[in-house]
This record gives structure tokens, C-alpha cells and sequence, in this order.
């Protein structure tokens, strides 16, 4: 399909970015940089995690919806688990699980400082499970809108995770 899409032979695609393995590594790490510099920094935009869990969560879909020719969902939480075999996308799929799971308790531990560790852990949790349903359910023909709705639900349990005692 690439060979096809760019015009180039497969004997020059390898020679230019590698295997397989390596194109679909490649692959995964470009979208860890775009969501890095595109949804990331919604996180950090406001006090309110529920305000900036929700910007966060639409910016991920709109980096999932961009191209309206392929079923939208999630290149790491979407694909990465059935080719996890090699060894290469396993290590990408930890390295991107952890990434975001990182980053998703620094945010908790700056907007909850009083939370305790198992009351950031299960927010840490059910943020990186939102994503993971972002791509099931797009892959089932959710649309949108009803994702942006499973996000803000998704917030607001967070928030209320977060300001339990």
C-alpha cells in the first residue's frame, strides 16, 4: 500500500526507512511527538483538571478524526496491542503507556496535592482508559461527538475521583 500511495518501489521505502517493523515504529513515535506538541500542553492550560482533561481528550480526537479516509482511533492504544508480538512495537506500546501515564500524574499531583497515591493511581488509570475506549469505540462507528461525550464523562469521574478526601 505505501509502495502504491508514494511511487516509490518497496526495495526503495526499506532502503529509506527500514522494515516493516521499523516504518511502524517510526510511525508511532511520530504520533508520540504530535501528541506531545498538539494535546499534551491542554492538560497544563487551566486549574481545573475536569476543564483541562476535556481539552485534552477533544485534542486527542481531533488528532484521531484529522483524516476523514481512515477509521479514526489511536495508533498506539488502537493498533500497537495486535502487532505487539515484535518485540520493537511492544517496547513502543510500554514506552507510550508510561509516557502517558507519566504525564497524566503530574497533572493529578498539581491540580490534587492532598490526593493520595491510590487516589492518583485510579485517575491515572481511567485517563489512559478513556483513550483505550477512544480507539474501541471509533474502530465500532462512534462518532465523534459521542467520543468528546465519553471524554467529558471520563473528566468529570477523574475530577471526582481526585477531590475525594
Amino acid at each position: 500500500d505505501l509502495s502504491s500511495a508514494t511511487g516509490l518501489s518497496r526495495p526503495i521505502l526499506y532502503r529509506a526507512f527500514g522494515n516493516k517493523v521499523q516504518m511502524y515504529v517510526g510511525a508511532m513515535d511520530a504520533f508520540g511527538v504530535q501528541v506531545a506538541k498538539e494535546a499534551a500542553p491542554k492538560l497544563f492550560e487551566t486549574d481545573d483538571v475536569q476543564v483541562s482533561l476535556t481539552r485534552f481528550f477533544d485534542a486527542m480526537l481531533e488528532i484521531y478524526f484529522r483524516d476523514s479516509e481512515v477509521t479514526p482511533g489511536c495508533l498506539v492504544f488502537g493498533t500497537a496491542p495486535s502487532a505487539a508480538e515484535e518485540a520493537a512495537v511492544q517496547e513502543r506500546l510500554q514506552f507510550g503507556i508510561e509516557q502517558t501515564d507519566n504525564l497524566m500524574r503530574s497533572r493529578f499531583k498539581q491540580s490534587a496535592p492532598n490526593s493520595d497515591a491510590d487516589q492518583i493511581q485510579i485517575a491515572v488509570e481511567l485517563a489512559s482508559n478513556t483513550l483505550i475506549a477512544f480507539s474501541a469505540r471509533a474502530k465500532g462507528g462512534a462518532s465523534r461527538a459521542e467520543l468528546s461525550e465519553v471524554g467529558a464523562n471520563g473528566a468529570r469521574a477523574i475530577a471526582t475521583v481526585l477531590a475525594q478526601p
